[in-house]
């Protein structure tokens, strides 16, 4: 858990890498801050998606009471896509009305939620979540869980007809978790 949360802690710092303080001349600095905006958009939403994507991987975690290799090899591969955020966005940020861009950064994020779904399926498959938590994981792990794997992964090809439709739809990923809670049983 310390190994991810400080990947994730280092992935999400990398992002405001992408921002960079204006060198102009004093009386120029609100319009240049202004010009910032699209930069401060892409990344508001990339944070609040790994955030999202960290929360869901804690909590998932703080559920099981075993692991495996081939767990720790997809929670790797998981932080892998996760690392390269930063770079997606970024390109986003310097080329957004470009289809390949949109497409970059929907598919690692889609790639990404597929090896977190993967990890939950496997977990609850081979019995290493607590019975306990077990209800309150399997949404997460089923068909309906695919949601946010479903949405990212749209998003490719919906970037070739409109970035800004392919942007609303990484927004929508994060209210996505509403039915997911909804179909938990109470006291989960």
């Amino acid at each position: 858990m310390a190994f991810t949360d400080g990947v994730m802690a280092v992935a999400i710092t990398l992002l405001v890498l992408n921002l960079e303080v204006p060198r102009v001349p004093a009386a120029d600095l609100d319009e240049a801050l202004w010009d910032l905006n699209g930069s401060l958009i892409a990344y508001l939403l990339a944070f609040a998606l790994v955030g999202r994507h960290w929360i869901v991987h804690h909590r998932f975690f703080e559920t099981l009471r075993a692991f495996d290799a081939r767990l720790m090899t997809l929670n790797l591969a998981f932080l892998a896509l996760i690392v390269l955020v930063p770079f997606a966005t970024e390109l986003f940020d310097r080329y957004t009305a470009e289809p390949a861009a949109a497409a970059v950064f929907g598919a690692i994020m889609g790639l990404a939620s597929l090896v977190n779904w993967t990890m939950v399926v496997h977990t609850l498959r081979r019995g290493y979540v607590h019975e306990a938590h077990r209800a309150g994981t399997e949404p997460f792990g089923s068909p309906l869980g695919l949601g946010f794997t479903i949405m990212y992964l749209l998003s490719v090809p919906v970037a070739y007809l409109s970035t800004s439709a392919a942007a609303l739809m990484w927004t929508a990923t994060i209210l996505l978790h509403v039915p997911l809670g909804r179909s938990q049983p109470k006291g989960s």
